[in-house]
C-alpha cells in the first residue's frame, strides 16, 4: 500500500508542476502578447507625432493622450492599495512602458499596467 501511496503523490506532485509550467508559459505568452500589442499602439502614435513636428514626447505621454488620461492621477494596482483604494470590480489597466531594465547584456522596457483614478473605490 505504502508503495501505490507514494506513487501516486509523486504522480500528483508531477501532474502540479506540469500546470505550473504550463500556466508560466501562458503568463509569458500573454505577456509577450500584451508587449506585441503595445508596440504596435506607441509606434503608430510615435510616426504620427513625428509626422506632426511633436517629437519632443515620450510613448508615455502619446499613449496618455490617446487614452484621453492627460491631467489623470495614474498608479498600478498595488500603489492603489497601498493608498487606502480599490479598484473596482470588472475595471481594465491601461497599458504604458516601465522603467527600462537591464538583464545582463540585455536592455528592455517592461509592460506596466496602470488604472485611473476614476477606476478605483477611494478610502473615506
Amino acid at each position: 500500500m505504502a508503495k501505490t501511496t507514494n506513487k501516486t503523490v509523486e504522480m500528483a506532485e508531477l501532474n502540479l508542476t506540469a500546470q505550473a509550467e504550463s500556466a508560466k508559459q501562458s503568463a509569458s505568452a500573454k505577456m509577450h502578447e500584451y508587449r506585441e500589442h503595445l508596440k504596435t499602439i506607441t509606434n503608430g502614435l510615435m510616426e504620427n507625432a513625428k509626422q506632426a513636428g511633436r517629437t519632443q514626447y515620450t510613448r508615455n505621454q502619446l499613449l496618455r493622450e490617446c487614452y484621453n488620461l492627460v491631467d489623470v492621477e495614474l498608479n498600478t494596482f498595488e500603489g492603489w492599495k497601498e493608498k487606502g483604494a480599490q479598484v473596482r470590480k470588472g475595471q481594465h489597466a491601461y497599458l504604458f512602458w516601465g522603467a527600462p531594465i537591464e538583464k545582463g547584456e540585455q536592455r528592455f522596457c517592461p509592460v506596466r499596467f496602470l488604472f485611473a483614478k476614476e477606476q478605483v473605490h477611494l478610502a473615506e
